[in-house]
C-alpha cells in the first residue's frame, strides 16, 4: 500500500513550487526550534545553580544534555533543509531521496528524545515541536511525491 502520492501542494501549487515553499518554511521552523531549545538549555543550566538535592541535580543534568543533543540535531536538520531546497530547484532526485531517508532517521530520534523530556519542557517548546512534527509529515509526503514524479519523468 504505502504512503499516498500527492498531485499538488495545498491544492494550489505544483509539486516543485510546493516543495520549495515547504522546504523554506521547514528551514524556518527548524531555526525556530534551534533558538527555542537553546533558550531552554540556558534556562535549565541557570536552574542548576538553584537546585538543592543530588537527585534534582541529576535530573536537570539529563534534561540539559538532552536539550543540547536536540539543538545539534535540529541544527543538522536545518542544514539538510537548505540542501533539500537546492535539490528541488536543481531537480536532483538523489538529494531528495537522501532527505527523505534522513528525515525518517531524524524523526525517530527527535520523537524519542522529545517524548522522554516532554514533562520538563515549557509550553512554548512543546507547541513549536508538535507543530514542527505535523508540518514535517506533510513535507515528507510532498518530497516523496516529487521524488516519484522525477523518477517517472526520467523513465519516459
Amino acid at each position: 500500500m504505502g504512503l499516498p502520492v500527492l498531485e499538488t501542494c495545498c491544492f494550489v501549487f505544483d509539486l516543485k513550487t510546493g516543495n520549495i515553499i515547504m522546504g523554506g518554511l521547514n528551514a524556518a521552523l527548524s531555526f525556530t526550534l534551534v533558538v527555542s531549545l537553546i533558550v531552554e538549555a540556558a534556562s535549565v543550566g541557570a536552574a542548576a545553580d538553584v537546585v538543592l538535592g543530588p537527585e534534582e541535580a541529576a535530573a536537570l543534568a539529563g534534561l540539559y544534555a538532552m536539550s543540547v543533543i536536540l539543538v545539534f540535531m535540529f541544527l543538522a536538520k536545518l542544514c539538510a533543509d537548505v540542501i533539500f531546497i537546492y535539490g528541488v530547484v536543481a531537480e536532483r532526485a538523489g538529494i531528495i531521496k537522501a532527505y527523505c531517508i534522513m528525515w525518517i532517521v531524524f524523526f525517530l530520534l527527535a520523537m524519542f528524545t522529545f517524548f522522554i523530556n516532554i514533562t520538563s519542557y515549557t509550553a512554548w517548546t512543546i507547541t513549536v515541536a508538535l507543530f514542527n512534527i505535523l508540518f514535517n509529515v506533510y513535507a515528507i509526503l510532498l518530497s516523496r511525491s516529487y521524488y516519484k514524479q522525477l523518477n517517472m519523468r526520467e523513465e519516459v
